[in-house]
């Protein structure tokens, strides 16, 4: 059913679970929803709202009392969810849970169920290197992903990349996906002239530090570039791999890195603008292959050159050498030699910079998002 056919019926679509309401895929999938005129609803109680950032809550004490509180939560859930009216529900981001009860409930009920996960539990788990020392583990995971996956009437994921490893790895059926490019949220990062650049440049990183990152590439970086006094870097977060970065900055007395904890989300976009450069992700393993993080579509949509892991993934949206700069991955060498090229070749990044705002102001405009949204999660569906 498409727009036409629905006709005076408004659609009605639920934003269903524990998912982190704050996180920055549900806020872009919430305004896109609502400009593709569908009605909104929410059964949602957040389970946490912050990043899993230490791989203690993989540990079994507390894995228990995370799953004790996850049952809390959905008692709780489950009352709004008997009055909502909604047609579609959309289980999202750390999902897997929410998926395995409530597709029972819209199967009875002649609802449709849609998962945009954004990640698997697996490729999640072997990024983090939490299924070295566990079989079993292994084998859990990948059962509940083949389960929730083969469950919901439609999977949502995010790069065309990211949808062949789930047909290839889980046997989810080619017809049941869609690809939905994220962007970035419209209302926290708009277009913003680049700076008047001093003498120096300033390289911004932020992040959760995860795996996926290749942090240790743009310290090894730093490291090739500290006598280079005019480029400088900045790293914003917190997180998993925080703590080892920290201590490996310190003993190496970087003088070209300045570290920053946690920014809150609000302030993300001033951070940007207060930098020349932007950094996107290095680590060469399969999880980064497959994803085009936030922070690249954030940077690009408030205007700032980005360089990052040369990926397939990254090339369905981006072009290299026209509005990003890629390099490949684990190579610091290569990141070193690319950013002494845009510092000294200023015009480069200048023209970078536009590319990349005007890619995001005419691909990922909210009524082009609406879109997208609209033949993802809702079109041929009812």
């Amino acid at each position: 059913m498409n727009r036409e056919q629905l006709g005076k019926h408004e659609l009605q679509l639920c934003f269903f679970g524990t998912y982190p309401a704050t996180y920055t895929v549900s806020r872009i999938l919430e305004r896109a929803a609502q400009d593709a005129g569908v009605s909104v609803f929410h059964c949602h109680e957040s389970l946490a709202e912050a990043p899993l950032s230490s791989p203690d809550v993989f540990r079994p004490g507390p894995a228990v009392l995370l799953l004790a509180r996850y049952v809390r939560t959905t008692l709780r859930l489950w009352p709004r969810l008997a009055r909502c009216p909604a047609q579609i529900l959309v289980a999202g981001f750390r999902g897997q849970l929410d998926v395995l009860w409530v597709s029972r409930w819209c199967r009875t009920r002649g609802r449709r169920l849609v998962f945009a996960p954004l990640v698997t539990v697996s490729e999640t788990a072997e990024d983090r290197g939490l299924l070295r020392s566990s079989a079993l583990a292994g084998a859990l995971t990948a059962w509940l992903d083949r389960k929730t996956l083969s469950l919901a009437d439609r999977v949502v994921i995010d790069t065309r990349a990211h949808a062949d490893f789930l047909r290839c790895r889980f046997g989810v059926p080619e017809e049941r996906i869609r690809v939905f490019y994220l962007g970035a949220d419209p209302d926290a990062f708009r277009p913003s002239p680049l700076r008047v650049r001093s003498a120096a440049m300033r390289v911004l990183f932020y992040g959760s530090f995860l795996p996926l990152h290749g942090i240790e590439v743009i310290v090894d970086t730093a490291r090739l570039l500290r006598g280079e006094k005019n480029i400088q870097f900045t790293l914003c977060g917190d997180g998993w791999q925080w703590r080892e970065v920290k201590k490996v900055i310190e003993e190496a007395a970087l003088p070209n890195v300045t570290l920053r904890g946690w920014v809150p989300y609000h302030e993300i976009a001033k951070l940007i603008q207060e930098h020349d450069v932007c950094l996107g992700i290095f680590s060469g393993k399969q999880k980064a292959r497959m994803v085009i993080p936030n922070k690249v579509y954030q940077c690009a949509q408030v205007g700032r050159p980005v360089v990052s892991a040369d990926t397939a993934a990254i090339r369905e949206v981006f072009k290299h050498g026209e509005n990003i700069l890629l390099v490949p991955p684990e190579n610091a060498e290569a990141l070193a030699e690319t950013l002494l090229q845009l510092y000294r070749q200023p015009e480069s990044c200048r023209e970078l910079a536009r590319n990349a705002a005007r890619l995001m102001s005419e691909q990922f405009s909210p009524g082009a998002q609406a879109a997208r949204f609209w033949a993802s999660f809702v079109d041929a569906l009812l």
